[in-house]
């Protein structure tokens, strides 16, 4: 999705890549804890973890150099598809456990606050 939305613009590219860290953030810290409780050295912990910043550049590279020189209906089809691959992955898995957990109302204010900051750099993007 990120190199799909570099053809369409870079700065578009920029945003998406803004939006995926923060997301990937949460599930890095998890993994460091979950190699730490088995036992893995300081060096492998980080090498793992580093690792995980591979898929991310491969399909970003993938992405822009795969579709460049495609139609602007494919280019525009990848980040759409992507969309609503997350969008149902959000619905189908995040959204029941959210509601498992007794309700807060700092989480909601986070989740509110995600998306108007998102909101809010999409605006600055186009504007």
């Amino acid at each position: 999705m990120i190199g799909a939305g570099t053809l369409t613009d870079p700065t578009l590219g920029l945003l998406l890549a803004l939006g995926q860290a923060p997301a990937d953030l949460p599930e890095g810290f998890a993994a460091i804890a979950a190699f730490k409780e088995g036992d893995s050295t300081r060096p492998r912990r980080l090498g793992l973890s580093a690792a995980f910043g591979v898929p991310i550049l491969a399909g970003a590279t993938i992405g822009f150099w795969g579709l460049r020189d495609a139609p602007v209906l494919a280019q525009a089809s990848v980040p759409a598809l992507t969309g609503g691959t997350l969008l149902a992955v959000v619905i189908e898995e995040v959204v029941p456990q959210a509601h498992a957990a007794p309700d807060s109302r700092l989480a909601a204010g986070v989740v509110v606050g995600g998306f108007a900051l998102y909101a809010r750099l999409s605006v600055l993007r186009s504007g």
